[in-house]
């Protein structure tokens, strides 16, 4: 290697579509490689769009066969991927990504063996049916760690395609046996997804009176896995609607502690003080993990950075390193980090204890404990002017009671103005008047939340939230892909988007939906696809940093959500223009989408017309271009520049007041 100074500090690395290798970390300039025989190459490192990080995008389809040490310093607990078999000018290439022993970062590159392209997999009662893209004469399934093998005839399934059916029963002894078309190895190589292994997943079959689940391998070939029965986790069936018992027979004694204890809240209250009237603080959950809340405040604060102090107090810190970027500029800090635990035996004690601050009907309740609430009162009682912008119903209902009198304090209201429970919206009406401002998305919400407080002093303003930067380009509108993106939890009701995407799938086979997102219903969403028979036509795919870059591989987005507070999600895809098929739900997206310009809206919850509208879009390719064209115009509507101007006039009245005052 030479002397080149490194130009990147990688923390992770990630195979994206079907040949480009990510290198994110910090720093900037020229990355350079060097391989085989002297061969070198060089990459810039630029900032993300997003920023804080720097990214180097490696074309691996450019790089000669062989050992290459990339010019940049790996830190010990980078994440790195598996191997991956990626598709290149010169045909198929293993690419593994590893540690040296000396600490640099290197990448093997090495032809793939001969391979069959996995077209279809069919699942039956004790057999499975697999379709190839290729001529063959048998399907063989080889025992990795033994010699068995177990073979079935391939018969013609098309021009340039053979399909064979295998009896599971005969797979014996247990263990992984990877399926091969003659000497061909089974894969899915040549489509547009890489690490396929947890979005394309396929349900446990019988098999005698072992288990079987075919699977796709880190390198995306086709292997199946063969168990004692009943090994396999059981998934869980959705909990819409459902409330546990524990949190029923917990509930009354948690809010009668929570009302005892902000009674005591005024005797806590921050004294008057000089402040700095440039100082805007903003309270969110976790600054360092990943959601839509997360992401627009973290573009807020990015934009207010400019012309303000901007401090970011995040309520819990769990991870070393932010899902997304965090916006330079601006200070980070976590009130309660979670990542060690507390030095002294009250402390440890206190963390062991719910929360007594937080309202029992915010979801944030469960991320808080009575240390959270104590070190959370300490750092608002510490308040010196300026602004404090609170990002959740519970954060609001705190400062209103606790800050300071010289701090101007801002409610952001993510969440429509019926979506919250009983208890939590009462509390609202008792306590919001205190605030200096609060902020909605809608003009429904502000209609709403004037009426509330109507007599107050309180002002409402809407002011949506910006569309983020993201990356890709603008979308062809030509490929057969679908894409939804959100939280897997009972509010995006993407159970009723798998639900109309059975009658989608029935007339458009070829058509696939992609969901972007994690959360606590992944497991019963997957076996609503397993039970429909979609398991290769609906992916989870997992969460994202690179939500633009999938967008521009769709041809339309859809949003099944049950309730929303705004609906970032489709600003973002209209920006990547991208026509839209949503919900009318409460509320946000009739605010968003205008019907038949730039998208179509459907009754709140009707099934049969989200397979309808999307079926309409997927076939009339000329509308679909045509809304577009006319989404990229409405996206620009909710420009970062514009909404915080919005934001900076806000803050400039609400603080110039203050100052008069105080």
């Amino acid at each position: 290697m030479s002397a080149v100074a490194p130009a990147l500090t990688v923390h992770r690395v990630e195979v994206l579509d079907r040949h480009r290798l990510l290198l994110a970390g910090r720093g900037a300039g020229e990355l350079v490689l060097e391989g085989p025989d002297g061969a070198r190459a060089t990459v810039a490192a630029v900032p993300a769009v997003d920023g804080g990080d720097a990214e180097a995008l490696v074309d691996l389809g450019a790089l000669a066969p062989g050992a290459w040490t990339v010019g940049a310093e790996l830190e010990p607990a980078a994440r790195l991927p598996g191997a991956a078999i990626v598709p290149t000018p010169g045909g198929l290439r293993r690419v593994r990504v590893r540690r040296g022993d000396d600490g640099a970062l290197r990448l093997d590159l090495r032809a793939a063996g001969p391979h069959a392209e996995l077209a279809h997999v069919a699942l039956h009662d004790g057999a499975v049916t697999v379709e190839v893209e290729a001529d063959g004469e048998r399907l063989v399934a080889r025992r990795r760690d033994g010699a068995e093998e177990v073979a079935a005839d391939a018969e013609p399934a098309g021009p340039g395609r053979v399909a064979a059916r295998l009896e599971l029963a005969p797979l014996r002894p247990a263990g992984v046996w990877d399926l091969y078309l003659d000497d061909r190895r089974i894969g899915r190589h040549l489509d547009d997804l890489p690490g396929k292994r947890d979005a394309l997943a396929y349900p446990v079959l019988p098999a005698g009176d072992l288990e079987a689940r075919p699977y796709l391998t880190v390198e995306d070939n086709l292997s199946i896995r063969v168990a004692p029965a009943g090994t396999a986790p059981a998934l869980p069936g959705l909990s819409i609607g459902r409330v546990s018992l524990r949190r029923r027979l917990l509930r009354p004694l948690a809010l009668a502690v929570h009302h005892a204890a902000v009674r005591l809240l005024p005797a806590l209250a921050g004294r008057e003080r000089d402040g700095d009237d440039h100082q805007v603080r903003i309270l969110l959950t976790h600054a360092w993990g990943m959601g839509g809340t997360i992401r627009t405040t973290l573009n807020l604060a990015e934009h207010l950075a400019a012309r303000y102090d901007v401090e970011l107090l995040s309520l819990v810190r769990r991870r070393d390193e932010p899902f997304f970027a965090l916006p330079p500029g601006v200070t980070v800090d976590a009130v309660d980090d979670r990542r060690e635990p507390p030095r002294s035996r009250l402390a440890r004690l206190a963390a062991r204890l719910p929360s007594v601050l937080m309202h029992p009907d915010d979801f944030v309740f469960a991320d808080a404990t009575l240390l959270t609430d104590i070190r959370l009162a300490r750092r608002l009682r510490g308040l010196r002017g300026g602004a404090l912008i609170a990002t959740r119903p519970a954060f609001a209902l705190l400062v209103a009671r606790l800050a300071p009198r010289d701090v101007v304090t801002i409610a952001q209201e993510h969440m429509n103005f019926r979506a919250h429970r009983p208890g939590l919206a009462r509390q609202a009406r008792r306590v919001f008047h205190r605030l200096d401002a609060l902020a909605v998305l809608t003009e429904g919400d502000r209609a709403d939340y004037e009426a509330m407080l109507a007599g107050t002093a309180t002002e409402v303003v809407r002011i949506p939230n910006a569309v983020p930067r993201l990356h890709g380009g603008v979308a062809a509108l030509d490929a057969p892909v679908v894409v939804a993106a959100g939280r897997l939890n009972s509010q995006k009701g993407f159970d009723l988007l798998i639900a109309a995407w059975r009658r989608v799938a029935e007339r458009h086979p070829d058509w696939q939906l992609r969901i972007y997102g994690r959360g606590s219903e992944r497991a019963a969403l997957q076996r609503l696809i397993f039970e429909a028979g979609l398991q290769e036509r609906v992916l989870l795919m997992g969460a994202t940093r690179r939500l633009g870059e999938a967008l521009e591989r769709a041809s339309i987005f859809a949003l099944s959500s049950r309730f929303e507070g705004f609906g970032m999600v489709l600003v973002e895809a209209m920006s990547r223009g991208v026509p839209v098929v949503s919900f009318d739900c409460p509320r946000g997206p009739s605010e968003i989408v205008s019907d038949g310009v730039d998208g179509l809206l459907v009754p709140a919850e009707d099934v049969d017309g989200l397979a309808d509208a999307l079926c309409a879009l997927i076939e009339d390719p000329a509308r679909r271009r045509a809304m577009g064209r006319a989404a990229l115009d409405k996206a620009a509507r909710y420009d970062a520049a514009a909404i915080g101007r919005e934001w900076e006039a806000l803050l400039d009245d609400l603080l110039g007041r203050r100052h008069a005052i105080f």
